[in-house]
């Protein structure tokens, strides 16, 4: 095996939204991605980093080849993990939330469907429609798979599938189906044709994840410590993301009382310097420094001021590392008891 078979091959969406937030996204996260030919060259590499080659596939693409194996692993939407690659034996989700490409998979129909407004009104709706015109309702969708696996839990079983190859949300007007599942995320478009989400109707909340192959002969170790030196620098990243760090100063005496509120009450981790001499001020102060998460801010502060404590300077952390990335070590294990050997 050479030098090049052992590189880290990671899988990116080739074009579209979801390509342009990756690359802004793996930028954020100090992973900038260098075309190793010009702009319509398919493989490119992290800058400074020899040990990874990125290949570029449609995100649709992306689940099928991780699973067979043509890359280590690859950012998708979750929705097309879970359409096309969940319950495979060669694929693993190792990071599901990246905190870009939020969208819900969601039952629209229209809306003049004044009497369909939650799920067992569609139900209903279907089960008359085929005893007065001995047909099903069609349902318009990219995601069959996701689509049936809803239809059984929700008890909806009088339906017809057809599946969509352009704008899901036009079918019921040019008149290709009834009704559609399909994505939103503002339910602008869904309006705009004149259709209407459901209540209970959420098949999915999906956002940009990270998938793995569990076909161990893959897995050489230059290509396992490149996933988790990245894998760790994007979990110090979303870590610092979602906390702020604050430094404040207290009397030593009040200092474990005060952490430990800290810690229970709002889900601070807090960092105490050690209990030599020089981590206390000359006048009797400890100088404390804790992660808050952003939303317990204000809760903190003012339980913060509340304890007499002055001087609370606040900042925002580029990165947070905390041991080793525990997306790799649940991996890990999962490809220890993995069948997908080939």
């Amino acid at each position: 095996m050479n030098s090049s078979e052992r590189r880290l091959i990671v899988a990116l969406p080739s074009k579209g939204r979801l390509h342009q937030q990756s690359i802004e996204f793996l930028s954020a996260c100090g992973l900038d991605v260098r075309r190793l030919g010009g702009d319509r060259d398919y493989v490119s590499s992290f800058d400074g980093r020899d040990d990874v080659w990125i290949v570029y596939f449609r995100p649709e693409e992306i689940p099928s080849r991780v699973e067979q194996g043509d890359a280590h692993a690859g950012i998708t939407g979750e929705d097309l993990y879970r359409e096309y690659a969940e319950g495979q034996p060669a694929s693993f989700l190792l990071m599901p939330k990246l905190g870009y490409g939020a969208a819900r998979l969601v039952v629209a129909v229209p809306q003049s469907w004044i009497d369909v407004s939650t799920v067992n009104d569609l139900d209903e709706a279907a089960m008359l429609f085929h005893q007065r015109h001995g047909k099903s309702l069609r349902v318009a969708t990219k995601f069959p798979r996701l689509t049936r696996a809803f239809f059984s839990e929700s008890g909806i079983v009088e339906y017809a599938l057809v599946e969509s190859a352009g704008a899901t949300e036009g079918a019921p007007t040019a008149g290709v189906a009834d009704f559609i599942v399909d994505l939103t995320s503002t339910g602008t478009t869904l309006a705009e044709n004149h259709l209407k989400e459901i209540a209970g109707g959420t098949v999915l909340q999906t956002e940009a994840c990270i998938i793995a192959s569990l076909r161990r002969a893959l897995w050489h170790p230059v290509a396992t410590a490149a996933l988790e030196q990245i894998v760790e620098q994007i979990e110090a990243r979303i870590r610092a993301t979602a906390e702020l760090v604050l430094r404040f100063s207290i009397g030593s005496t009040a200092a474990l009382a005060v952490g430990s509120q800290l810690a229970e009450r709002y889900g601070c981790t807090i960092n105490f310097l050690s209990a030599a001499a020089d981590s206390a001020t000359s006048n009797g102060l400890r100088f404390v420094v804790i992660l808050c998460p952003k939303a317990r801010l204000h809760s903190v502060v003012q339980f913060l001021k509340s304890a007499d404590v002055r001087g609370i300077a606040v900042d925002r952390a580029e990165f947070i590392f905390e041991g080793s990335p525990q997306a790799v070590d649940r991996f890990k294990q999962v490809l220890k008891r993995s069948n997908a050997i080939a």
